[in-house]
Protein backbone atom coordinates (compact mmCIF):
# COMPACT_ATOMS: atom_id res chain seq x y z
CA UNK A 1 0.00 0.00 0.00
CA UNK A 2 1.42 3.39 -1.04
CA UNK A 3 1.50 6.29 1.37
CA UNK A 4 -0.41 9.37 0.29
CA UNK A 5 2.00 12.18 -0.42
CA UNK A 6 1.25 15.41 1.36
CA UNK A 7 2.22 18.60 -0.47
CA UNK A 8 3.54 21.47 1.62
CA UNK A 9 5.48 24.67 0.94
CA UNK A 10 8.78 25.87 2.37
CA UNK A 11 10.59 29.11 1.60
CA UNK A 12 14.21 29.19 0.49
CA UNK A 13 14.98 31.11 3.67
CA UNK A 14 13.39 28.48 5.93
CA UNK A 15 15.06 25.68 4.02
CA UNK A 16 18.49 27.10 4.82
CA UNK A 17 17.83 26.86 8.53
CA UNK A 18 15.53 23.81 8.68
CA UNK A 19 17.17 21.48 6.17
CA UNK A 20 17.16 18.55 8.62
CA UNK A 21 13.38 18.85 8.94
CA UNK A 22 13.05 18.96 5.15
CA UNK A 23 15.03 15.71 4.83
CA UNK A 24 12.89 14.00 7.48
CA UNK A 25 9.69 15.12 5.73
CA UNK A 26 10.87 13.81 2.35
CA UNK A 27 11.99 10.51 3.90
CA UNK A 28 8.45 10.16 5.28
CA UNK A 29 7.06 10.47 1.74
CA UNK A 30 6.03 14.11 1.84
CA UNK A 31 6.48 16.35 -1.22
CA UNK A 32 7.47 19.98 -0.72
CA UNK A 33 7.17 23.06 -2.89
CA UNK A 34 10.18 25.33 -2.53
CA UNK A 35 9.16 28.99 -2.76
CA UNK A 36 11.13 32.17 -3.34
CA UNK A 37 9.41 35.45 -2.51
CA UNK A 38 6.12 33.56 -2.12
CA UNK A 39 6.29 32.13 -5.65
CA UNK A 40 6.80 28.43 -6.41
CA UNK A 41 10.38 27.74 -7.49
CA UNK A 42 10.92 23.96 -7.36
CA UNK A 43 9.46 20.66 -6.17
CA UNK A 44 11.21 18.41 -3.67
CA UNK A 45 9.79 14.91 -4.00
CA UNK A 46 10.82 11.56 -2.54
CA UNK A 47 12.48 9.14 -4.92
CA UNK A 48 10.54 5.94 -5.34
CA UNK A 49 12.44 3.00 -3.90
CA UNK A 50 10.71 0.62 -6.29
CA UNK A 51 12.27 0.54 -9.72
CA UNK A 52 9.83 -0.48 -12.39
CA UNK A 53 11.42 -2.23 -15.34
CA UNK A 54 9.84 -2.96 -18.64
CA UNK A 55 9.95 -6.66 -19.50
CA UNK A 56 11.41 -5.66 -22.88
CA UNK A 57 14.12 -3.37 -21.49
CA UNK A 58 17.15 -4.02 -23.73
CA UNK A 59 19.67 -3.17 -21.02
CA UNK A 60 18.55 -6.06 -18.87
CA UNK A 61 18.18 -8.37 -21.86
CA UNK A 62 21.62 -7.88 -23.43
CA UNK A 63 22.62 -11.41 -22.42
CA UNK A 64 19.57 -12.81 -24.23
CA UNK A 65 20.14 -10.62 -27.27
CA UNK A 66 23.80 -11.64 -27.59
CA UNK A 67 23.41 -15.32 -26.60
CA UNK A 68 23.01 -16.97 -30.01
CA UNK A 69 25.66 -14.88 -31.79
CA UNK A 70 28.26 -14.32 -29.08
CA UNK A 71 29.56 -10.99 -27.77
CA UNK A 72 27.95 -7.86 -29.15
CA UNK A 73 29.96 -5.13 -30.84
CA UNK A 74 29.78 -1.57 -29.52
CA UNK A 75 27.55 -0.61 -32.44
CA UNK A 76 25.17 -3.48 -31.67
CA UNK A 77 25.02 -2.52 -27.99
CA UNK A 78 24.29 1.11 -28.97
CA UNK A 79 21.53 -0.09 -31.29
CA UNK A 80 20.00 -2.21 -28.50
CA UNK A 81 20.26 0.56 -25.91
CA UNK A 82 19.38 3.61 -27.98
CA UNK A 83 17.19 1.97 -30.60
CA UNK A 84 19.44 3.13 -33.43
Amino acid sequence: MKKARISESISTHDMRFKFGRVLRAVRQGRSLTLTYRNKPLARIVPVSSVTELSPNDPIFRLDEISEPIGPLTNAEIDAAVYGA
